[in-house]
């Protein structure tokens, strides 16, 4: 009662918040200075285990198949005779059935051909060090929704690497550049010098840990990379992804989520375009769970909603990799932050579903914004759909002064610094 009678004063709020920044800023720098010391040695033991010809083992952590943003990487020192990289399916604890999230993931990559591990075995999540050695070890996703041992609170000591899982665009700038994994990682390696500015004003270790190389996970939309398959059921249709966010009822910081106000609309179309539009459903795997919690949705109607788009002639549903789906599509209507300037790079027409979160975006996140088609209301959804079919939907739109493409390749910039940390003084 005291408690909360406190947080109802705004002056004691605002005491109670700074309060507790203070006990985190002491904390964490606490911990960045340990870190650091960990990673001096660490660092001198890998050197020396490639100088004694043992090839260094790099394990990537992943809860979600979803958020798999260094598939490049893997394949690159898949290909180098240094590393040995595996990847270690972890627990997501958020997720509604865990085990099964994992052995979906688990399965997904080993279909892949990766060299593949789950961290479940005789009924119990195991420790790292019982799964497989550590010398490196690659973040998938730096929020703390997974067990302790497979935080970086138990890992900070390892030489440790974080690639974002998404283009960070909003100014949630605690959120996704002060938090324990963005300060106490060996390597984070950032997509571009707004971001290292934002760490360097907002991070407590004012992002002394940043390399910035681009986006290792956009790379293969505007390399050379061929696609490997043709996603779509229906390739003589016009092909329009569907990509609705998680942070619905203001979820999440920037709520950019329109799912419970453009539903029905969105069911609406595969009828309406049965004969022109093919549709995939590309959700954000942590809205079924939002919705199974919802009052007005719940699992029933959340599961035939699903349903749905799995089952209609000129319909399906895409829960996994995207570059391939992306390069074949025509267009795009969605309302995940991340896909604004990720959708850029293969330029074609996008509706955005929120055309209110201008002012919750970074410099970064307004390029992409004001570069795409803004729905205002559920009427501009079908008339974007009918614009696709007709082609004349408006492409993006930006500056010829932006250039998103990197000179030089993400992954091997951040391979060429992997190299040269681990063979100095070899």
């Amino acid at each position: 009662m005291v408690k909360n009678l406190l947080k109802s004063i705004p002056m004691m709020r605002v005491l109670v918040n700074k309060l507790r920044r203070f006990i985190k800023f002491i904390n964490i720098n606490f911990y960045i200075a340990v870190a650091g010391f960990f990673h001096f040695f660490e660092l001198k033991r890998v050197r020396k285990k490639l100088f004694n010809g043992k090839k260094i083992d790099v394990i990537f952590l992943v809860m979600e198949k979803s958020v798999w943003k260094t598939d490049l990487i893997f394949q690159g020192m898949e290909k180098d005779s240094r590393y040995n990289p595996c990847i270690v399916v972890i627990p997501r604890i958020n997720a509604t059935n865990i085990l099964e999230n994992a052995e979906n993931t688990y399965k997904y990559f080993k279909e892949k051909g990766y060299k593949t591990r789950i961290s479940y075995s005789n009924g119990n999540w195991q420790k790292l060090e019982s799964i497989s050695n550590i010398d490196i070890v690659f973040f998938s996703n730096p929020h703390q929704i997974s067990l302790p041992q497979y935080l970086i609170s138990s890992l900070y000591k390892k030489l440790s690497c974080y690639v974002p899982y998404f283009e960070q665009i909003d100014t949630n700038y605690e959120g996704h550049f002060n938090g324990v994994t963005e300060n106490l990682c060996w390597k984070v390696f950032q997509i571009n010098d707004i971001h290292k500015n934002i760490a360097l004003k907002y991070a407590f270790n004012r992002g002394r840990n940043i390399d910035v190389v681009g986006y290792p996970a956009t790379e293969p939309l505007y390399n050379s990379t061929k696609i490997k398959f043709t996603p779509w059921k229906e390739n003589s249709l016009k092909k329009i992804i569907i990509a609705p966010h998680h942070s619905i009822a203001n979820s999440s910081p920037l709520a950019n989520a329109t799912f419970l106000e453009t539903a029905e609309t969105l069911q609406t179309l595969p009828a309406l375009f049965k004969h022109s539009v093919c549709f995939a459903f590309k959700p954000h795997p942590m809205l079924k769970e939002k919705l199974y919690k919802h009052p007005d949705w719940g699992v029933n109607k959340t599961d035939l909603y699903w349903h749905f788009w799995s089952t209609q002639e000129n319909t399906q549903f895409e829960d996994a990799d995207y570059i391939d789906l992306f390069k074949t599509s025509d267009a795009m209507i969605h309302d995940c932050s991340s896909f604004i300037i990720e959708y850029l790079y293969v330029k074609k027409p996008c509706l955005y579903l929120n055309s209110n979160i201008r002012n919750g975006l970074n410099e970064y996140g307004k390029i992409g914004y004001d570069a795409i088609t803004k729905a205002k209301n559920n009427e501009d959804i079908i008339e974007f759909v009918k614009s696709v079919v007709d082609e004349t939907a408006t492409p993006p739109q930006y500056s010829s002064e932006v250039n998103l493409i990197p000179r030089e390749s993400p992954t091997k910039k951040i391979m060429t610094i992997l190299n040269a940390e681990i063979e100095c003084g070899k």
